[in-house]
């Protein structure tokens, strides 16, 4: 049995001058789609077992035809220093990705597993995501919460978030096309080189939005159209003068601002029904219920380089970023969205009840919100 208090070290640490202040909430998620937010100690296997007595808070069975996956094959629970895994002398071992680096765990001792990275067991794949926290980027401090729901008419998620600072961003994988979930976790994946990043350039961003679309393209399309996703979101950044929000929105998923001048919209669709407004034909009201509302004008694809929209805003004390799929958007109004986000005081709080307010609505579609507060702004030296 381990406590989890006294930890080995990860084999290879994330960098991270954006320093973690409070312990975040954990979230696995199972290459099949399938997610838990982390209690407290769990077993992972094809038929995990524990005595009634033990404190285990979660038995999770994983289908393995190829009988790769041990019978009890991985412990975790969350210590002192955060996350924690070890092997439970499995057959064929299980392995932690950190930074594209993989490596090997020796059986019985607990290692960190740090937010972005991926487990490894046999032949299944488990991605570690923090769900909610706090972290000091630069000069300003800043809290998240995040929450997401499969539609009801996916066999897998196709959203993917990112929350690790200084990168906060929602991707969506295009609906209709094939390996939408893969490729929304690809557009992820892609910006995960920036996390620990206090300074981040467009020329930066650029580069993994440029490594995405490489990454798209090692995707089969399985004999229907490439896939493809958007992305929208905030990266937490400085300049001469202070801290700055870098949004950034590639396709409708969106990004929006709360602050004491109100509650507005930071970012512009890029879809065809958008254009069809700033044209005037259509209003608002009008467009909620048009059957091609889907239809985007830019995505990141492979081999197609459509600029992202990107903006430097100033971040002042008491702002609330919110970033969404468009199923909550669809679900959901402007003004019902600002109404959670006035009255939950809580980051997790708010994308929790905006995620079960787009369910409880009758979302077909997948929904994701990340909620992230700017708590405290250090006065900037120069």
């Amino acid at each position: 049995m381990v406590d989890g208090s006294a930890i080995a070290a990860a084999p290879v640490l994330p960098k991270s001058p954006c320093a973690p202040r409070v312990p975040a909430r954990y979230r696995l998620e199972f290459d099949d789609g399938t997610a838990i937010t982390v209690r407290g100690r769990g077993l992972i296997g094809r038929e995990p077992t524990t005595p009634a007595d033990s404190g285990v808070e979660h038995l999770i069975r994983l289908v393995d035809d190829s009988l790769s996956v041990s019978r009890t094959h991985l412990e975790f629970g969350i210590g002192a220093s955060g996350l924690w895994i070890q092997d439970c002398a499995s057959t064929n071992g299980s392995h932690l990705e950190v930074d594209g680096q993989r490596h090997t765990l020796e059986p019985a001792v607990p290692v960190a597993a740090p937010p972005g990275c991926v487990i490894h067991l046999g032949g299944r794949r488990i991605r570690v995501r923090a769900t909610s926290g706090r972290a000091v980027v630069g000069s300003a401090t800043v809290d998240w919460g995040v929450a997401t729901h499969i539609g009801g008419t996916r066999r897998h998620n196709q959203d993917s978030y990112c929350a690790d600072p200084p990168v906060f961003v929602v991707a969506d994988g295009m609906g209709g096309h094939t390996a939408g979930d893969l490729a929304s976790r690809a557009v992820v994946d892609s910006l995960l080189a920036l996390t620990g990043d206090e300074q981040v350039t467009t020329e930066l961003l650029t580069a993994c939005l440029a490594d995405a679309r490489a990454r798209l393209d090692q995707i089969p399309a399985s004999g229907g159209r490439p896939p493809g996703s958007t992305v929208s979101g905030v990266i937490v950044t400085q300049n001469d003068d202070g801290p700055y929000w870098m949004v950034v929105n590639v396709g409708d998923s969106r990004t929006y601002r709360l602050d004491a001048d109100g509650f507005r919209q930071l970012t512009i669709d890029h879809s065809v029904v958008q254009e069809l407004i700033d044209a005037g034909t259509l209003t608002d009201a009008e467009a909620r219920s048009l059957p091609f509302s889907n239809i985007l004008t830019r995505a990141v694809l492979a081999g197609i380089d459509h600029p992202a929209d990107v903006w430097l805003r100033p971040i002042g004390p008491g702002d609330r970023i919110l970033i969404c799929s468009d199923g909550l958007t669809r679900e959901l109004d402007d003004p019902g969205i600002a109404r959670i986000l006035r009255a939950a005081v809580d980051p997790q709080a708010a994308a929790d009840q905006l995620v079960n307010g787009a369910a409880d609505a009758g979302c077909g579609d997948d929904v994701t919100a990340l909620v992230v507060d700017a708590v405290a702004i250090r006065c900037w030296d120069r």
